[in-house]
């Protein structure tokens, strides 16, 4: 998969809503191990940048699902040696738990992109050099942004449900890890073949609507650099909800010729809905996706979050 030509950059934070810089010498990099190569060179590289503007780094490796969480909210816990900021190195799922860890908490975040699709730094405008990820780490303004939540679990970019959840619950791990994208080409294909004609009626603040599929958006890109929600902005507290409202195999076929293309908000069976609150009512069960991870299952009550985020961003240039 590519990304799409000429399409807008990153939104930048209005100035007055950026925090001021703070002490960021004791860091804490919780990182996912089983990326490889170029990957790994680019954790080293970034670290020794680090500790070269006299920085400690902690380096805490996953060896399973939840322990990016669980790491994070042990190092928000209010300690003398507690780290003065904590780095998400990995993809988009190990950043989802670092945020589930942290959501609440007044410790920033910072993100070191080692994902497949790295959506996170996309919307972000974070670039992937060592150079551009230290300086981040080290200065980069703080902005604090909004999450959502489905079920309790929270996500910061988007929750979908459909055949965006059926092919990321389908993702063989090991494929994902040797082929990156290849993976999701394999489980889209599989679930395409596979593909049921069904509807999920949704409500959003109140009021009834029903689609073949549904991206709840909290941010702009989706997929990598491709636009799904054109509005939707971390620092704004309310969700977007793609409606994909036509169901069938080939529709879906043609839905996503229409995302890749950059010509999805033409469609006239496509259509963007704002709220708070939203349910998901199926008369089937069915995973419901988050941040490109499995994160509940249907029925769904996705919200906007209470807590929120210290995220650190890009260094700003002049």
């Amino acid at each position: 998969m590519t990304n799409s030509p000429d399409l807008p950059t990153p939104w930048a934070p209005e100035p007055a809503s950026i925090e001021p810089q703070d002490q960021r010498r004791k860091i804490l990099m919780i990182f996912n191990p089983t990326a490889g190569g170029a990957r790994q060179r680019l954790l080293q590289n970034v670290v020794k940048r680090l500790e070269q503007a006299d920085a400690t780094v902690t380096l805490r490796p996953t060896t399973k699902a939840g322990d990016a969480e669980v790491f994070a909210r042990e190092a928000s816990e209010a300690r003398a040696d507690s780290p003065d900021l904590v780095v998400a190195a990995g993809g988009d799922g190990t950043i989802n738990e670092v945020v589930n860890g942290l959501a609440g908490s007044t410790l920033p975040l910072a993100i070191l992109p080692m994902g497949t699709a790295n959506v996170m730094a996309a919307e972000i405008g974070l670039g992937v050099s060592a150079k551009t990820v230290a300086d981040a780490i080290l200065t980069g303004p703080i902005l604090p942004i909004h999450l959502g939540i489905a079920n309790g679990r929270r996500f910061t970019l988007m929750a979908g449900i459909g055949l965006d959840a059926d092919v990321v619950a389908t993702i063989d791990t090991n494929l994902k890890r040797r082929t990156g994208k290849f993976a999701y080409a394999v489980a889209t294909a599989m679930r395409w073949l596979e593909y049921r004609q069904r509807k999920f009626r949704i409500s959003i603040d109140g009021q009834p609507y029903e689609a073949a599929a549904a991206v709840i958006a909290n941010g702009h890109f989706y997929a990598g650099r491709f636009i799904c929600a054109a509005d939707a902005r971390l620092t704004d507290p309310i969700l977007h909800v793609c409606l994909f409202e036509k169901p069938g195999r080939w529709q879906a076929l043609y839905y996503m010729a229409a995302l890749f293309g950059g010509f999805l908000s033409r469609l006239k069976t496509f259509r963007v809905v704002t709220g708070h609150e939203i349910q998901v009512l199926a008369d089937h069960t069915g995973p419901v996706q988050g941040d490109g991870d499995v994160i509940a299952k249907l029925p769904v009550d996705i919200r906007v979050a209470a807590e929120t985020i210290r995220l650190i961003m890009p260094v700003i240039r002049a």
